[in-house]
Order: C-alpha cells, then sequence, then structure tokens
C-alpha cells in the first residue's frame, strides 16, 4: 500500500505521450504515486494498439505503481480506473450541470466491460495498463473539450464540452482522479479484486443485459450472466451456449 503523501503530480505542456513519462521515470527508481499529466500527447495511445485522440483540452494523466500483488492479479486495476474515472466524471460534470441550470437532467452514466466510462451510451474516457518489470503504469484520458468522433464505434466519443456550463480543467480533474484511484488501488492491495469486482457491478450497464462481443473477428451475442473472479465475462447466448469472455469489445444491444 502507498503512503498518500507518495502521490505527487507533475504537469507539462506537450509530449509524446504520459505513459512514456512514467516508464521513464520508473527507469529512473521514482516512487510508486508518481503521475504525470500533459496538456497535448502527440502520440497517445489505447487498448489494442489504437491511436487515441489527445488534442489539448483533455485531462490525460499515468500514474506509476509497484503493485505488491501478484503480477496475475493486475487486471483488477483496469476496473479500480474505470471506477475512479467514473467517480470523477459523475461529480465534476454533475457539478458543471447543475451550476448551469439546476432543472436541467443529469445524464446516465456507467461502466462497460472491460473499463469503459460511458455517459449517455457515448465513451468519455480511455484506460490503458502497462506492466514494466516489477512496476504499472496506468494511464488515463478523460473528454474535456468536445471532439468529433473519430471511427464508426457504437459508443462514439462524448466530452463534458458536450454539456452546458463551466468545464473543469484537466489539473483539477486529474488531482480529484488520482484521489479516486489511490482509494480503489489501496482497497485491491488490502482485499483484492472482490470489493472492487461488487463496486464495479454496482455501476455496471450491461449485466442481465443483451450485449455483443466482438472476440478474434467474430461476433458473439447474449445476456452477460455473470463477472468471474478473473475480471472475464460470461455470456449466456440464445442456444443455452456459456461463453467465458476474456477479451473483446462490448456492444450494448438496445441502449
Amino acid at each position: 500500500m502507498t503512503d498518500s503523501q507518495c502521490w505527487t503530480l507533475s504537469c507539462q505542456d506537450k509530449g509524446t505521450s504520459t505513459s512514456d513519462l512514467a516508464k521513464a521515470a520508473a527507469r529512473e527508481g521514482a516512487p510508486a504515486g508518481s503521475a504525470f499529466l500533459l496538456g497535448e500527447q502527440t502520440a497517445g495511445r489505447g487498448r489494442q494498439g489504437r491511436q487515441w485522440s489527445s488534442q489539448p483540452g483533455g485531462m490525460y494523466v499515468s500514474v506509476l505503481l509497484y503493485p505488491s500483488r501478484s503480477v496475475n492479479s493486475w487486471f483488477a486495476l483496469s476496473f479500480a480506473t474505470a471506477l475512479a474515472i467514473y467517480d470523477v466524471v459523475k461529480t465534476h460534470l454533475t457539478k458543471q450541470i447543475l451550476q448551469h441550470d439546476a432543472d436541467l437532467p443529469i445524464p446516465a452514466i456507467g461502466l462497460k466491460w472491460p473499463n469503459d466510462v460511458l455517459v449517455n451510451n457515448r465513451k468519455v474516457a480511455g484506460i490503458l495498463l502497462e506492466a514494466q518489470g516489477d512496476s504499472l503504469i496506468i494511464g488515463s484520458g478523460v473528454n474535456i473539450d468536445a471532439i468529433a468522433p473519430i471511427d464508426q464505434n457504437p459508443h462514439p466519443p462524448i466530452a463534458f464540452g458536450d454539456f452546458p456550463g463551466i468545464l473543469p480543467g484537466p489539473k483539477q480533474l486529474a488531482e480529484s482522479y488520482l484521489k479516486r484511484l489511490q482509494f480503489y488501488y489501496d482497497l485491491w492491495e488490502r482485499d483484492g479484486f472482490a470489493p472492487v469486482r461488487d463496486l464495479w457491478l454496482g455501476q455496471a450497464l450491461h449485466m442481465k443485459q443483451t450485449i455483443s462481443v466482438h472476440v478474434a473477428g467474430q461476433k458473439i451475442t447474449g445476456t452477460c450472466i455473470e463477472l468471474l473472479d478473473d475480471g472475464g465475462l460470461v455470456l449466456l447466448d440464445e442456444s443455452g451456449t456459456s461463453h467465458h469472455i476474456t477479451t473483446g469489445d462490448v456492444e450494448l444491444i438496445g441502449r
């Protein structure tokens, strides 16, 4: 478990990626909780090698950690990170909207497996975990200024800027996010995946719902019935066949 006083945030205007900064810091022996914020990433990346749009106006931050639990349990921190971003998006977006007009509705915010945070069924953040020796780098990006769609994803981008009100600044958002991330990280270090899993399930959008998962060029559609202890989903298709999903892109049906 890390000491709360060790979590620090370094800020720069521009760089290749926050993960690159964290990796360099790890090589120099930086302590756990060292976090790096960039105003713009010139080579931001997401899951499965995808490019992550990182123009000025977003929160791009990576934090360096040295988990004490076994490497095969580090997957849980993907869920922990999604919870931290969920908390921050919900808190700051709700405040932004209600301060503008207390009568406006608050958008639906929830989680999609494995680590997506959705606002009105659109993706507001990206998360990337990268292991390097005994260190783990958690990279996160949250859309603040409105951005144009970058592909035909069924869950296109959304940002704070798509809603009325005064937008939070990247540093403000990052500081709030790091506090929540440390909370979930310490919870996992102390008690393992079980409590993180339960909290994640409480905000999941697709449990007991019909979803499609794209795995290795194949599309599997069925009812999502369980999140296993290894972080995988159990999907029950129309024929009654159970599928253990450990990787793939989830598409929510009928939302």
